[in-house]
């Protein structure tokens, strides 16, 4: 009975001592990444990547750096509504050319189709010349998105960096206090073993 009150007084010594040296460190370690996690609704807890989180943490108060961000939203909203748009402008010509073909293939008359097919001719290559080039349009569009998309991943990179570094040395792993609490362990679990 008299050893089980000792390691159970051990523990709670252990556990009271590990509580407050989190506490004192968790005072002393307010920083960005201290603060991404704890706020509800912020975006890491939305299911953003750490990345972000850090990065938008840190720009909140960046007239500079918000305005970056919204420029890039804004230049990412644009490309994909005009596009949305001038795509959907084809929609109709593609439609009637498609019509049309289908009721010059029905017609019988080699001599009419011949003459149908010579009547569109103009009209349908300059309307596939339009498409093409929208095509290539719309694909320069995107890899250019797709590249500012890239470079800003790479300068939130940047700018974090230094935040998860600094939140590192301000909570270096010490192992000294593991291998004591092994070794306390270690010493405790021979007492077990010995105790009659």
């Amino acid at each position: 009975m008299k050893n089980l009150l000792f390691i159970s007084t051990l523990l709670l010594l252990f556990s009271c001592k590990e509580k407050t040296e989190n506490a004192v460190v968790a005072a002393e370690n307010s920083n960005v990444i201290s603060s991404v996690g704890s706020q509800k609704g912020s975006r890491y807890i939305k299911g953003s990547s750490l990345i972000d989180a850090i990065y938008f943490e840190m720009i909140k108060d960046d007239k500079v750096l918000k305005a970056l961000d919204e420029e890039i939203n804004l230049i990412r909203n644009n490309s994909d509504e005009l596009i949305s748009q001038k795509q959907k402008l084809l929609d109709k010509p593609r439609e009637y050319f498609g019509e049309v073909n289908q009721k010059i293939t029905a017609v019988k008359d080699s001599v009419l189709k011949k003459e149908m097919q010579n009547f569109i001719k103009e009209s349908s290559d300059n309307f596939t010349r339009k498409e093409k080039e929208l095509k290539i349009v719309i694909k320069d569009i995107e890899v250019n998105n797709v590249r500012i998309n890239d470079y800003y991943n790479f300068f939130k990179i940047k700018k974090t960096l230094p935040e998860i570094e600094k939140y590192q040395n301000q909570n270096p792993l010490k192992l000294e206090e593991l291998n004591n609490l092994l070794t306390d362990q270690n010493q405790l679990l021979e007492k077990l073993k010995n105790m009659k």
